[in-house]
């Protein structure tokens, strides 16, 4: 009976302990959610009371909306672009920082992290310069050379340059990787060149195996992110030019806060939580070639 007591004290002050979390968990996120996905089957213009309407605005989405076919379009030609560029320059990066005889480690180490913990709208205002076709410190650079680009004022490269600015800000993608390096044990390599294999057969045979937890895990958090991208299209460009960077959730936004179409936006946000999340589930059920220390296969 004892045992019992205490281990429903125990329980009890555990309970007391999380609650705060709990509650800031269920005020903040579970009922905003509940509260969304009821919106999303109602016509709302945040002013008057909202109104029934079941599944059309997801049927307006799909069926009558070019602008939000559009968002779509924009944001998976983005995360085309981005992703995969991000994750192989990154580990690049990283294996050229895990080299030994390159001098200054720590120096390059800390150049290439500050950008990452610069905030976003800074970025975006820093790099919004970098570009500006006039004045902007690129196009200055490149002055001498006879180049001249509109960069992000061109509706054929404005991707590719706020692809730019993401990789830049990797830094924190870069640490993950390098700290994945130095988790991999010496005598895999020696092993390797017993059996006289060369630098290449380690990169394939021994580091990209060992380091595929960390490449599974950066790509599945690189695919959420890129798919939630918005300050970039909002402070850099605004949509344009001709809606080339108007992203899926800057076009929530437009629905929620400029168009006053809040049921809309509603919906748009649950497509956008069901698709990251059946992509998350993909990854997760083709993550065979991932390799953690504990398999036996």
């Amino acid at each position: 009976m004892r045992k019992k007591h205490i281990s429903w004290k125990n329980n009890l002050w555990g309970w007391f302990f999380i609650a705060p979390a709990c509650m800031g968990l269920t005020i903040y996120i579970v009922l905003p959610m509940v509260y969304s996905l009821a919106m999303s089957f109602c016509s709302w213009d945040i002013i008057s009371a909202p109104q029934f309407v079941g599944l059309d605005n997801y049927k307006r989405l799909f069926t009558t909306d070019p602008h939000y076919l559009n968002s779509c379009f924009v944001t998976l030609k983005y995360t085309l672009l981005f992703v995969p560029a991000m994750l192989i320059l990154t580990f690049l990066l990283a294996l050229l920082l895990n080299f030994r005889p390159l001098k200054w480690k720590s120096l390059w180490r800390v150049c290439i992290y500050i950008p990452s913990i610069v905030p976003i709208m800074a970025s975006a205002a820093l790099w919004t310069f970098i570009y500006d076709p006039t004045n902007g410190l690129l196009n200055n650079l490149l002055a001498p050379l006879g180049i001249h680009k509109e960069w992000i004022f061109d509706k054929n490269m404005v991707l590719q340059c706020i692809a730019v600015m993401g990789i830049w800000s990797a830094g924190n993608t870069v640490m993950i990787n390098l700290s994945g390096f130095g988790n991999i044990p010496e005598e895999l390599y020696e092993s390797v060149e017993i059996d006289g294999g060369s630098s290449f057969a380690k990169l394939i045979f021994v580091t990209l195996p060992m380091m595929s937890p960390l490449i599974f895990y950066n790509l599945v958090m690189a695919l959420i992110a890129s798919l939630q991208t918005f300050t970039q299209g909002y402070v850099m460009t605004n949509g344009g030019p001709e809606s080339a960077s108007n992203f899926y959730m800057l076009y929530l936004y437009d629905n929620a806060f400029n168009f006053n179409r809040m049921g809309l936006a509603c919906a748009q946000s649950w497509i956008l939580f069901l698709v990251i999340a059946l992509i998350t589930v993909l990854l997760f059920r083709t993550s065979g070639w991932v390799y953690y220390g504990g398999d036996t296969e």
